[in-house]
């Protein structure tokens, strides 16, 4: 049985590579799915934190009221359609209780299409902070990331007239942390959960929990780096962990944090939605359906 199965597995990797060879498959680099060809999550954190000195990415973003609104969205996979994606950068834009958004990643399908994506984008004038996802970094992308979007791992804090809140950002990217920015959301929470925060936000790609494997290599995290995780925002007061990656809502509670899956945003998918937060005292969410996806 294992023969047979690593017989099938050798099969598959080889047509996928004569798909490629052969350009079959338009757009998409079949192998690099397989053999990542961008920079792993060391080099990538190292790299985003290079962006961050070197463009000075904000801070601080001081806002009105001490209640605002906040338009998640993720998976929007664009190619060669990004409907969705604009009205969503539109709602937000004209929003005025919502004074930045937030892009959990999987923002392109596949090459040469973070021009199509900031395109969507563009009706969103206020600020809006993104994390790279799998599809993101697939087929050696990561750099286009990097010059196209940015960093991929930072912080910074919605300063209210009378709260402060902190928005984290991690790359999960392809699953994992990775030991250096691990021990930098370590550090980086011990120093903050210290500094008097009304809430603790982590926003990011890959989810918690779920073990179905439908995203191959970059499915989810290993069992051992999601408790290692799921102990640490427990314990230094995270209360919201959003993620996107699995297309479909899903509300967990969990040790005291609330680990929220948004929708895709993909062009035509069925229910595709994204999510308006509502921070203030209380923290609320909810879903908005796309028109004629419902």
């Amino acid at each position: 049985m294992k023969m047979k199965t690593k017989i099938l597995k050798y099969t598959a990797v080889a047509v996928l590579i004569l798909f490629s060879a052969c350009n079959l498959t338009p757009n998409l680099d079949m192998v690099g799915m397989f053999y990542g060809q961008s920079p792993r999550n060391n080099v990538r954190f190292e790299q985003s934190l290079r962006y961050n000195e070197e463009h000075s990415v904000c801070r601080t973003l001081t806002l009105p009221a001490d209640e605002y609104k906040v338009y998640v969205a993720t998976d929007m996979h664009i190619d060669s359609t990004w409907h969705n994606t604009l009205m969503w950068a539109e709602a937000a834009e004209a929003d005025a209780d919502a004074p930045f958004a937030l892009v959990l990643g999987d923002v392109i399908n596949a090459q040469g299409n973070y021009p199509h994506f900031l395109e969507a984008v563009k009706p969103l004038e206020k600020p809006w902070f993104c994390t790279a996802g799998n599809h993101d970094i697939y087929f050696g992308q990561w750099n286009d990331f990097l010059e196209n979007v940015g960093s991929s791992t930072y912080y910074f804090v919605a300063q209210t007239p009378h709260a402060r809140d902190l928005y984290i950002c991690i790359d999960t990217s392809d699953a994992t942390l990775g030991t250096k920015q691990l021990r930098w959301l370590r550090s980086l929470l011990e120093e903050k959960s210290k500094e008097g925060y009304r809430h603790i936000v982590v926003f990011t790609h890959t989810h918690m929990f779920k073990r179905d494997a439908s995203q191959g290599h970059t499915s989810n995290f290993s069992m051992e780096e999601t408790y290692e995780l799921t102990q640490l925002l427990a314990e230094y007061g995270v209360e919201w962990y959003l993620s996107g990656h699995d297309h479909h809502r899903e509300v967990t509670d969990f040790k005291g944090v609330k680990y929220i899956i948004v929708d895709t945003l993909q062009d035509p998918e069925p229910g595709a939605a994204y999510m308006i937060a509502t921070i203030g005292d209380d923290m609320k969410y909810q879903f908005v359906e796309m028109a004629g996806n419902k």
